[in-house]
């Protein structure tokens, strides 16, 4: 597909989509193009390892908009062809209504029976670390590029691999998001959120965020991975600033009252 930028005035997507198979794709064979999604798709994937440096020997090179050009790209490239194969734009945009409707109406299938758990569901759980200074500030990470809460602030966190316990787990991702070392005597329970929302995964949609606070590691503390946080930031967390991301600000204000349990999100 061409570059982004047109000055051809916008039709309405459809519309256009017509107008650029009737314009300079005129000639090319509907199989071609349905091929040609293959390698728009390729184009897609080598945008986003260039914007997160995922080659080590070409390291950052692309931009976010960059990656959002090629998946604009992927769009048109099943549009043009979907015109041809409805019978015309109008048939295409019903058929795209259509298809919205039924994607848009599923919902997560429940567990199947007999799968062995008896009934019993449970969360995902999530480490969570707070590094407090001698003043008592503690860090925090601004989210980049992750797709979920970029621009906010949070502790360093993630998942449990296999063969973690969950503060193994805790250690390991504070070492990786801001390049400290962690010894487990160090760590100081300090509290469970228990937290559902219907974007969360699993049966139940919910998560146990296990927080646990160092006040001694190794290193200078950073945002040791600039493809997912963009800084590392002390705060006050009797006085969180406002881009703390909700639920976290919840489970800080918890710990400062002494409280080692709370749920969210639940009626």
């Amino acid at each position: 597909m061409t570059s982004s930028e047109t000055t051809e005035p916008c039709r309405g997507f459809w519309a256009d989509t017509a107008r650029i198979r009737a314009g300079y794709l005129s000639e090319v064979p509907t199989q071609t193009l349905v091929l040609k999604l293959a390698e728009e798709v390729g184009e897609v994937a080598e945008a986003y390892i260039g914007m997160t440096g995922g080659n080590p020997r070409k390291g950052v090179h692309k931009s976010r908009s960059d990656v959002l050009d090629e998946l604009a790209d992927v769009m048109l490239s099943a549009a043009v062809p979907m015109v041809d194969l409805a019978g015309g734009a109008a048939q295409a945009e019903a058929h795209m209504a259509g298809r919205l409707g039924i994607v848009s109406a599923r919902e997560v299938a429940a567990p199947p029976e007999g799968d062995g758990s008896g009934g019993w569901y449970g969360s995902f759980v999530a480490p969570h670390v707070v590094l407090r200074r001698h003043d008592g500030q503690v860090l925090m990470l601004r989210r980049y590029n992750t797709g979920y809460a970029d621009g906010w602030l949070c502790p360093p966190a993630g998942r449990i691999e296999p063969g973690e316990d969950v503060l193994a787990a805790a250690i390991r991702e504070a070492r990786e998001e801001t390049g400290v070392r962690l010894r487990r005597e160090d760590a100081r329970f300090a509290h469970v959120m228990h937290r559902t929302a219907e974007t969360l995964p699993g049966p139940c949609h919910a998560v146990s965020d296990f927080w646990f606070r160092f006040d001694r590691w190794e290193g200078e503390p950073r945002a040791a991975e600039p493809d997912k946080a963009s800084e590392a930031v002390w705060i006050d967390p009797v006085r969180p600033p406002g881009d703390v991301i909700p639920h976290c600000a919840l489970a800080l204000a918890a710990i400062m009252r002494g409280e080692a349990f709370s749920v969210h999100g639940w009626a």
